[in-house]
C-alpha cells in the first residue's frame, strides 16, 4: 500500500504525463492545419493568375481581331471608291486613257481578291468583286462612242443592283459580328467597333 504522500506524488506524475500528451497531440495537429491553409492559399493564388493571364489573352486577341477588321473595311472602302471614280471618269469622258483605266480595275479586283478577312465579311467582299468586275465590263462594252443610251441605261441598273447586295452582305457582316451600325440617308454606313466610329459607302 502506497501512503498518502506517495499517493499524490503518483496523482501528480499522471497528470503531468497527461498534460505532455496533451501538449504533444496539439503540436502535431497544429502543422497539419497549417500547411493546409498554405496549400488552399497556393490554389487559390494560383487560379486567379491562370483566370487573369487567360483573360488578358482573350483581349488581345479580340483586339487584334478588331483592328485586322477595321484595316479590311477601311481597304475595301478606299478601293471601292477608286473603282466607281474610275467609272464615273470614264461615263463623263474625263479620262484620257480607257486601257489604263480597265488595267487600273483589274488591279483593284486582284487587290480585293487577296485581302485577308474574317468568315463574317467573305460574302460581302464576293459581292464588291462583282460590283468591280461589272464596271470593268461597262467600260470594256461601252467603249465604242455608238453605243445606245439604252445599253448604258441597263448597265447602270445591274450595277446599282449589285451595289445593293453588296450593301445588304456588308450589313449581314456587321450583324455576325455584333458590330453597331446604322444606315445614314447619303447612302454611307456607320459603324462603331471599341466606341470608335467609322464610315464606309453602302
Amino acid at each position: 500500500m502506497l501512503t498518502t504522500a506517495q499517493q499524490k506524488v503518483k496523482q501528480e506524475l499522471e497528470e503531468l504525463q497527461i498534460n505532455a500528451l496533451v501538449h504533444h497531440n496539439e503540436k502535431t495537429v497544429i502543422p497539419r492545419k497549417s500547411h493546409s491553409l498554405k496549400k488552399w492559399m497556393f490554389m487559390i493564388i494560383s487560379i486567379l493568375v491562370l483566370i487573369v493571364a487567360c483573360s488578358l489573352l482573350i483581349k488581345g486577341y479580340w483586339t487584334q481581331e478588331q483592328t485586322q477588321l477595321v484595316s479590311y473595311l477601311t481597304t475595301v472602302n478606299d478601293y471601292n471608291e477608286q473603282s466607281e471614280k474610275i467609272l464615273n471618269d470614264f461615263l463623263n469622258e474625263k479620262i484620257d486613257n480607257i486601257e489604263q483605266g480597265k488595267a487600273k480595275q483589274i488591279d483593284l479586283i486582284s487587290k480585293v481578291t487577296n485581302l485577308k478577312t474574317s468568315t463574317s465579311f467573305h460574302e460581302h467582299q464576293q459581292d464588291l468583286i462583282s460590283v468591280i468586275e461589272h464596271r470593268l465590263d461597262m467600260m470594256t462594252n461601252l467603249e465604242d462612242p455608238k453605243h445606245s443610251e439604252q445599253q448604258l441605261n441597263k448597265y447602270l441598273i445591274e450595277l446599282s443592283v449589285k451595289q445593293e447586295i453588296a450593301a445588304e452582305s456588308l450589313t449581314k457582316g456587321f450583324e455576325k459580328e455584333k458590330i453597331k451600325y446604322i444606315l445614314r440617308e447619303n447612302g454611307t454606313i456607320q459603324y462603331w467597333i471599341k466606341s470608335k466610329s467609322y464610315d464606309v459607302e453602302k
